[in-house]
């Protein structure tokens, strides 16, 4: 199982934080910002800071869900580091699951999902982050049955 994504997430967070924070101490000492500007950028800070000490809580104590899912769409919206797919299950429910670029080239190995496979994922529940996926055997979608 590849935790990478989530330690990605966490760690990225976590140093925007600290580039934020030299940004604001480089500002208020060279460029005269007012308390008040720089206060802003401190609460930014702190609120990087406890969402990446969450992501990293996450990986560290992951929560496993496992679902057996047909791939629907991908999407770029809202995922700073990676993409977020789309899935359905047999009951209709759907999953928004993201995974970073790294894990997909080490889980598909340049390949890409298939609309007529079925797939087992493993997640990470509180964050949504894929971390293991197999290609169900003798899956595919007979075209006949469309």
């Amino acid at each position: 199982m590849y935790f990478d994504g989530i330690w990605i997430k966490a760690i990225s967070l976590i140093v925007m934080s600290v580039i934020a924070l030299i940004c604001g101490i480089y500002a208020l000492k060279k460029m005269k910002w007012k308390p008040y500007e720089f206060m802003v950028v401190i609460v930014a800070c702190i609120f990087l800071l406890v969402l990446g000490c969450k992501n990293v809580n996450y990986a560290i104590n992951p929560e496993i869900e496992t679902i057996s899912v047909n791939y629907n769409y991908q999407s770029s919206n809202g995922v700073i580091f990676g993409r977020e797919y789309h899935f359905f299950d047999e009951k209709d429910n759907t999953y928004d699951l993201t995974m970073d670029p790294i894990t997909t080239r080490k889980i598909f190995l340049n390949k890409d999902f298939n609309k007529k496979t079925k797939y087992i994922i493993k997640y990470e529940k509180k964050s949504n982050v894929i971390i293991y996926i197999e290609e169900v055997p003798n899956s595919k979608i007979n075209k006949n049955s469309q």
